[in-house]
């Protein structure tokens, strides 16, 4: 069976559409409302000699491949943040790969301001008044943990999960679109930190790592890569996985 991809330019000229299908991605369950996903793929991976981070691959697949399948079982479109539309050009072949799902580009404008300008934008661009954020360096995204900070996101401004050692997991979060005018705020005050603007949100929900790891033991879901070191041990760790 052919597969089809549709690129279609929005009026303003900054985003695109691809429908992509992924197979054996359909959600666990019935969903009520509308939900976003914004993949941060703009970063430059400096660590690792300025490669996509998000299509190294492993076993047959690249991350942002695994991290579409993964995402796609939660939520009704994908939005990738681009620093530019040279970036977006790399991703094509790999996104190709997919048809019947909605995947949206979105670009940074504002310049060296770092994921806060990627979640801007995509937020911007998000049909939903929820959207789950996270880095695309993550191969291991569990959908089932997406979920759960969707549900303890709703009535709420944002749900973000929090570590026994009192750290926070920014980029692996639930925002609504009441974090657009902080993110504003605290760049007209000089400030490019995540938690800056959602620390100044009245109503966020913070999720204790002991309640996902009932979900995902060894939090694999917060593991992202920085070097190739790192890509080794992801490799290794998800070897060790499939063993057990």
């Amino acid at each position: 069976m052919g597969r089809k991809t549709d690129f279609k330019e929005t009026e303003t000229g900054k985003t695109e559409v691809i429908r992509a299908e992924i197979e054996e991605a359909e959600p666990e369950k019935e969903q009520t409302k509308f939900r976003s996903a914004i993949v941060l793929a703009g970063g430059r991976g400096r660590r690792m000699g300025t490669v996509e981070k998000a299509l190294l691959e492993f076993e047959g697949k690249t991350i942002i491949e695994r991290l579409l399948e993964s995402l796609f079982r939660v939520v009704d479109e994908v939005i990738i943040s681009f620093r530019d539309k040279k970036q977006e050009e790399k991703f094509r072949p790999v996104l190709e790969k997919f048809s019947a799902r909605e995947i949206r580009f979105c670009f940074d404008t504002l310049e060296d301001a770092g994921p806060l300008e990627g979640i801007r934008a995509g937020l911007l661009e998000s049909r939903a008044e929820y959207s789950f954020v996270c880095a695309g360096d993550m191969p291991f995204v569990n959908f089932r943990v997406v979920d759960l900070l969707f549900e303890k996101a709703s009535g709420h401004d944002a749900a973000l999960p929090k570590r026994k050692d009192g750290k926070f997991e920014p980029l692996h979060a639930v925002y609504s679109k009441k974090l657009i005018p902080e993110i504003e705020k605290a760049f007209e005050n000089g400030r490019c930190s995540v938690l800056t603007p959602v620390f100044e949100m009245k109503d966020v929900v913070f999720v204790e790592v002991s309640e996902i790891r009932e979900i995902d033991p060894e939090l694999r879901t917060l593991a992202n890569i920085n070097t190739a070191d790192e890509m080794q041990r992801i490799i290794e760790l998800s070897g060790k996985k499939e063993k057990s």
